[in-house]
């Protein structure tokens, strides 16, 4: 049987560029945030409309659980996706939770709530998504099934490093040409084109693309999405896999 390996997560994580990792390993389908169906085009609470629809696509939630167990039919498959998108069926689905080997990418809150605002200052906390995510990580472990949990900043700060621990930890190669790439878009993110623009650009994975106006340290709106979000990530990160381990102030007090 193929593996079906989802890559959870929430909005302006870094998780396009892990997923162009992945991209140019060449040995997996990949599949771009196919739940968003669920929640743009079929849900009514999105604060945005989804920037291409493929009328090929389905839209409800059994009809994309079966789109990506239907992908891997040939190869291995590999997908990441939001679990604001669809955890309340998620949560609940244990035949899908069971066939799917679950990964985590995280961000700190602070980076992630400020990129998520430059790019629509209408998110609601729900788009925020870590409650989510959080609530999804919950549920796998409580079926007794592995996890791997990867941080943004550790896959900024070792590419290679983490990449490769995240291999190790699927128990699939690590191959170190994935990690850089010739610029360019990718037509699988036509859906949300205008937000992977840094993605397109970019030859490999790097630190601090992004600079932010608006920030928790001077918005109070922000700052009172942060400290909603916060427990979550921490609670994910004191779970984090790495290959850059290390007990310096700044990692001890994200896991606090």
């Amino acid at each position: 049987m193929n593996k079906v390996i989802a890559l959870w997560t929430h909005p302006r994580s870094v998780s396009t560029a892990f997923e162009r990792v992945m991209i140019e390993r060449k040995d997996m389908e990949i599949l771009h945030e196919p739940f968003s169906y669920l929640y743009y085009v079929k849900g009514d609470d999105a604060t945005i409309e989804q920037q291409f629809i493929d009328p090929n696509h389905p839209t409800d939630y059994p009809g994309i659980c079966n789109h990506i167990i239907g992908a891997a039919e040939n190869r291995s498959v590999f997908y990441k996706d939001m679990c604001a998108h669809c955890y309340e069926h998620l949560v609940a689905d244990e035949s899908f939770l069971n066939r799917v080997t679950h990964t985590f990418l995280i961000r700190d809150p602070a980076k992630a709530i400020a990129s998520y605002y430059a790019m629509n200052q209408d998110v609601t906390l729900e788009e925020i998504g870590l409650a989510q995510l959080f609530k999804v990580y919950e549920a796998v472990k409580k079926m007794g099934l592995p996890t791997v949990v990867v941080d943004a900043d550790d896959l900024e700060d070792a590419p290679e490093d983490t990449i490769k621990a995240y291999c190790e930890a699927l128990g699939i190669e690590f191959i170190p040409e994935s990690l850089m790439w010739e610029a360019g878009h990718q037509d699988k993110w036509d859906i949300w084109k205008d937000w992977h623009k840094d993605a397109a650009v970019s030859t490999g994975i790097v630190k601090n693309m992004e600079q932010f106006e608006v920030t928790i340290e001077n918005s109070d709106h922000l700052r009172s999405y942060y400290d909603d979000q916060l427990p979550y990530y921490q609670a994910m990160y004191a779970s984090r896999v790495s290959g850059k381990k290390c007990s310096c102030g700044s990692c001890a007090q994200k896991a606090a």
